[in-house]
């Protein structure tokens, strides 16, 4: 019964138009591209990044989705440039593919070259498809055809996306920074403007140094050079009438990282979603993420998600065990 009235629920928002809510990413600093296009070049280096979630997956009823993306940067004209390629399948019945481009360009506010404002700019080709085979209707059980169950449907579409950041990152590491951003996705462009389609978000985040204690022995963190720094971020989101709100910490203590994260709203009655649990492992070239979703609304424990994000570099984007300062770029990677 409960996996009907869960199908049932998701399946009368998204019939009309073929189409519902943006994937979401617990891990949303982990696929920088889908968040906001000025992020494209973030890392300062060459950067391959694949996410992979999984929700609903114990009652039968998985929405997965699979991100792909590469981006880069030209330091010397302070461009960034990106790809992404995204499936999201929803349940049995519905699917949607996604490729898009993204261009950022990084402008510095200040002579000292720590306050930095970055925008960027996305196109996107979108494809939805709905295939009834699977799924059996009331009509059916009334002796008549429904004609859901044999025609399949489809969408393409043309979206623009814009976004900014402004950012400060002081000249000396042992120094505090911080970040404002927001993005505007899913600008129509071959279709009349919809705001249930568009999406609009908002990140304020800061990170920390953290200096590691003397009795590791002798500040032997500090000579190996490792990477240590508390993240805190918030970021708010909203697509049509659905509003999420997600903050939370990551503790990044090379090549170790844990955080907790917690998505929901403050206010209103539906305002729980999920308590977020993530551990991850960021080395010289390679970050491995992994975090599960413990839902604490009224939907059950049943209904959590699992996720992981694989980031490879060309160059090295953490500091750990003899990888210099030197080997960091302009643009500070594991900004989270």
């Amino acid at each position: 019964m409960k996996k009907f009235l869960i199908l049932l629920i998701f399946l009368s928002c998204n019939l009309v138009k073929i189409q519902a809510q943006a994937p979401q990413f617990s891990q949303f600093y982990a696929n920088p591209l889908y968040t906001n296009p000025a992020y494209a070049g973030d890392a300062g280096t060459p950067r391959f990044i694949a996410n992979y979630r999984n929700q609903w997956a114990s009652i039968g009823i998985p929405f997965q989705t699979a991100a792909f993306s590469f981006d880069s940067y030209a330091e010397d004209a302070g461009i960034g440039l990106g790809f992404q390629a995204l499936h999201d399948k929803r349940g049995p019945a519905l699917s949607s593919s996604q490729l898009s481009a993204q261009i950022s360009k990084l402008v510095y506010l200040d002579g000292q070259k720590e306050l930095r404002l970055i925008g960027g700019i996305q196109g996107s080709w979108t494809s939805n498809s709905w295939n009834g085979d699977d799924l059996t209707y009331v009509s059916q059980f009334l002796g008549s055809t429904d004609p859901m169950s044999t025609n399949g449907l489809s969408s393409n579409k043309l979206t623009l996306s814009g976004g900014a950041v402004l950012e400060y990152v002081p000249k000396y590491e042992e120094d505090i920074s911080y970040w404002l951003s927001g993005a505007w996705h899913n600008i129509g462009i071959n279709n009349a403007l919809s705001i249930e389609h568009q999406r609009v978000n908002i990140q304020l985040g800061t990170k920390i140094p953290i200096q590691i204690p003397a009795f590791f022995g002798n500040n032997l963190g500090r000579d190996m050079n490792r990477e240590s720094a508390l993240t805190m971020a918030v970021q708010v989101r909203k697509q049509g009438p659905s509003r999420q709100m997600d903050a939370g910490f990551n503790v990044i203590y090379s090549p170790l990282l844990v955080g907790l994260w917690y998505r929901g709203m403050i206010l209103g009655n539906t305002r729980r979603d999920a308590a977020i649990g993530t551990v991850g492992w960021a080395s010289g070239n390679m970050l491995f993420q992994a975090s599960y979703d413990l839902p604490v609304s009224s939907l059950g424990f049943d209904t959590g998600a699992f996720e992981i994000s694989i980031w490879y570099g060309i160059d090295a984007l953490f500091r750990f065990s003899g990888k210099g300062a030197q080997n960091r770029r302009g643009r500070k990677c594991l900004r989270y």
